[in-house]
């Protein structure tokens, strides 16, 4: 197969909340027989960036469910307040791209007493099931609080896996930035809480958004699918009304995490023929 042919999974960020849609999501698909392959491109910001380095590991899907069932008493229920999420709002006001949203973002985002990184990176720690990088081709997003550039993290730039998934999580106003390289860097998702245009090459992109929400029109879903062309096949998975039922308003929830998994486990299995239609464009490419 074409290295350009290759399947690629978009994971989109969504807090703690969106950790379980995505994996109960994947488990359903796998109770269908549609699962990620090997050599498939996983693309992960901010909560995708935990269930990319998860699928990664090749820690076993059940397993990764199990965690999500049983609860998440390592993470945090503390969201972002009304008025910081008023703050962020209003950084992206009149900004012309998302690199100059982000650098006002970023701003925010250095603020000195702002989270404990060692809390943040422990959160970081502890879902992860491996702590290493695996042979997959594992893509983690994160920004350039300074520049508001974008960052593609792999295995081959020498940084540890949990710093980048630190990283790509680290929500300004929330948590401090991540050191790396003698850079600072912020949450993938304050350039696109899904990223989607990201994906490589010309092969079938399956992407799970648990969040829709846009920072600026660059970020909109259905302007990054425009970006990847009109001959490529898509398929994009939002939350159905029982995952939003269940899940609420805030995105830090732990509580509503082992039932969000089990909703989102059902919605996986109704849509597993689609999903499996796209990547069966693989064999054809």
């Amino acid at each position: 197969m074409a290295d350009d042919a290759r399947p690629v999974w978009v994971l989109g960020g969504g807090g703690a909340v969106g950790i379980a849609w995505e994996v109960g999501i994947l488990a359903g698909l796998a109770d269908e027989g549609v699962t990620v392959s090997p050599d498939a491109v996983l693309i992960g910001t901010s909560a995708g960036a935990v269930v990319g380095a998860q699928i990664a590991s090749g820690t076993p899907l059940a397993e990764l469910y199990e965690r999500q069932r049983l609860g998440v008493a390592d993470e945090t229920s503390a969201g972002l307040g009304f008025f910081d999420l008023l703050r962020l709002a209003r950084v992206h006001l009149f900004a012309r791209g998302p690199e100059q949203a982000a650098r006002r973002i970023g701003r925010l985002a250095v603020a000195p007493d702002i989270g404990d990184p060692s809390r943040h990176r422990r959160i970081a720690e502890a879902r992860l099931p491996d702590h290493t990088w695996k042979d997959a081709d594992l893509r983690i997003v994160v920004v350039d609080a300074e520049s508001g550039s974008v960052r593609i993290i792999t295995r081959r730039d020498g940084v540890s896996l949990v710093d980048a998934v630190a990283a790509s999580c680290a929500m300004p106003l929330a948590a401090a930035p991540v050191a790396i390289d003698g850079r600072r860097y912020m949450d993938g998702g304050m350039r696109s809480t899904l990223n989607l245009d990201l994906a490589p090459g010309n092969g079938p992109v399956v992407a799970l958004a648990p969040s829709t929400a846009a920072i600026g029109p660059w970020a909109r879903i259905g302007k990054q699918r425009a970006a990847l062309g009109g001959g490529r096949r898509v398929e994009l998975l939002l939350r159905d009304s029982a995952s939003k039922r269940v899940q609420g308003t805030n995105v830090m929830d732990r509580s509503v995490v082992p039932a969000l998994v089990a909703a989102a486990r059902n919605q996986g299995r109704h849509e597993a023929p689609r999903v499996a239609a796209a990547l069966s464009m693989t064999s054809h490419s």
